[in-house]
């Protein structure tokens, strides 16, 4: 029967045998029925064809019917307006979705799927998924066993094409605990290394600003840095572990022509040997047991364009040290298992804390290598050849570390930073922000005092015997703490030479305001002292 497709809502009075008498009306007028789905209290939908001009008769008989409230028009049926808005809903993510049935008859498809898949979602509709991918992807087993499954990495060629992608899945479960389908969702592997790279950027963003000092030496380092950074010349920063050596080259990155390019970053010293060469070189597909399907590409490949920090370059091998050689003469690299060689435009920025000079003579580093790293050295002072930058860099420490365990507003005291500009800090700003969170972690109050690093810091060796000499007028004051039969706690040994030091001054110099100018305190503190009966 030829017509027009008519939707319509009956809203009704809910009595036995209503349906039946709606049904039978369309019966009898020959009307071919489309479509039904009705809901108690929620009224009747039906979608039918039939001639324009038997519509309105249609209408006036099933007025008639006992029960019927109202007939209004409508656009879509109930299921279509539902399948979409799940279209929509499907079509505004940024992942592709893959829905299948038990039978793992693909159901629904958005258009990110059919894009990574370069399949047509009408054509992928109602296929088993099996023969769109093939039998071993993790989502049949979600339908045998029930189980989700977060991330895997998949790579498939099928049909001349590689699929690359990143998967999770989990199943459709109805209330009677039986799989009724699964639902996975693909990122295209290209989309997630980049997203990756972006996030990498944006959450370790560093410039030249971010590097704290205020010392002369470091200004020169710094200026020499911002110059040299507009160049692709390789870089080997020097210095001792903890003085901010990836923080440098962070910020060199930054200051550079490359900085919209990815900034790689890997510790040599934190891989094995076999390891290390395929993360830095790549690998193509079967060139070991357990090589992703495919091939890999590494970092060398990942930050073209960019640049690549290689830290603790003096610990890799002298076969690593070959291979990159070649990489920095031939600007290509060359895969684990592979035979062709793939440009790359790369700056190098390398770091060490060990003597390689040295290591030279001991044939332990290549000289050629040497001097491919070595164009441009920069050497990064330690604290303690930077004492006037300790304070800013404390402060700056100290707030951070406030945030991160919810201690704020706390401050040093002068004594206390005294004390750590007199230090040599053989670990540096690594060492020296250790030494803050755990004195922060323990202070009842905002003020990190001497008494302080003295208890927590274990900055000076322990001897049998304490002793401590103030020089005052030309004479030394000797202070001798008993150990016998047991040590004093060291809060103890604190207190004790706190009150013979002071005691000892308050002698000759019956002020308090003298007393602290002696002992570089402030006559607060002496008076506290004496206040609370500490002496």
């Amino acid at each position: 029967m030829e017509g027009k497709e008519f939707i319509i809502r009956i809203d009704f009075r809910d009595r036995l045998g209503l349906g039946y008498e709606i049904l039978e009306v369309l019966k009898d007028k020959n009307i071919n029925l489309l479509g039904m789905e009705a809901k108690t209290n929620h009224g009747m939908v039906i979608k039918f064809r039939c001639l324009e001009d038997e519509f309105q008769h249609l209408i006036d008989q099933l007025d008639k019917i006992d029960g019927v409230l109202s007939i209004l028009n409508c656009d879509h049926m109930p299921y279509e307006q539902r399948e979409h808005e799940l279209t929509t809903i499907l079509n505004s993510v940024s992942e592709g979705v893959i829905a299948v049935n038990k039978m793992g008859e693909i159901t629904h498809m958005n258009d990110v799927a059919s894009q990574i898949l370069h399949y047509s979602k009408e054509k992928a509709i109602g296929m088993k998924i099996e023969d769109l991918l093939e039998a071993k992807i993790p989502i049949l087993e979600t339908l045998k066993n029930g189980r989700s499954y977060k991330h895997k990495e998949i790579k498939i060629k099928k049909d001349r094409r590689v699929f690359h992608y990143l998967t999770s899945g989990v199943p459709v479960i109805n209330e009677k605990n039986q799989i009724m389908g699964a639902v996975a969702t693909l990122k295209d592997y290209k989309q997630v290394e980049e997203m990756i790279l972006q996030i990498d950027r944006k959450k370790k963003l560093t410039t030249f600003d971010d590097i704290i000092f205020q010392s002369s030496n470091m200004r020169q380092i710094v200026d020499t840095a911002k110059m040299v950074a507009k160049s692709d010349s390789s870089i080997l920063l020097r210095g001792e572990s903890g003085t901010g050596k990836e923080l440098f080259a962070r910020a060199i990155h930054m200051e550079s022509n490359r900085s919209k390019s990815p900034f790689i970053a890997i510790n040599c010293a934190a891989l094995p040997e076999n390891l290390l060469e395929s993360e830095l070189f790549g690998y193509e597909e079967g060139s070991f047991t357990g090589a992703v399907k495919g091939g890999k590409k590494g970092l060398f490949e990942q930050a073209d364009t960019g640049t690549l920090f290689l830290d603790e370059i003096g610990e890799i091998s002298p076969q690593i040290q070959v291979r990159l050689l070649r990489v920095l003469q031939e600007k290509a690299v060359r895969r684990v298992g592979g035979n062709k060689e793939v440009p790359v435009d790369v700056r190098i920025i390398a770091a060490t804390h060990q003597n390689l000079e040295e290591m030279i003579s001991k044939k332990l580093f290549r000289e050629d290598l040497y001097y491919r790293l070595n164009v441009i050295p920069l050497r990064i002072p330690p604290l303690r050849e930077r004492p006037k930058d300790i304070p800013l860099i404390a402060q700056h420490l100290i707030q951070k570390i406030g945030i991160k365990l919810n201690k704020l507003q706390v401050y040093l005291s002068k004594e206390a930073i005294e004390y750590m500009m007199a230090q040599k800090w053989p670990g540096n700003v690594r060492q020296l922000e250790n030494t803050l969170e755990r004195i922060i972690n323990v202070i009842p109050d905002r003020e990190i005092k001497l008494l302080h690093f003295l208890e927590w810091a274990n900055l000076e060796p322990m001897k049998q015997r304490i002793e401590r000499r103030i020089e005052s007028n030309d004479h030394y004051f000797h202070i001798k703490i008993p150990i016998e039969p047991q040590w004093p706690s060291l809060k103890d040994i604190v207190r004790e030479v706190e009150k013979q030091v002071v005691l000892k001054v308050m002698k000759t110099h019956n002020s308090s305001r003298k007393a602290g100018r002696i002992l570089g305190v402030s006559n607060t503190t002496i008076l506290n002292k004496i206040k609370d009966d500490e002496l």
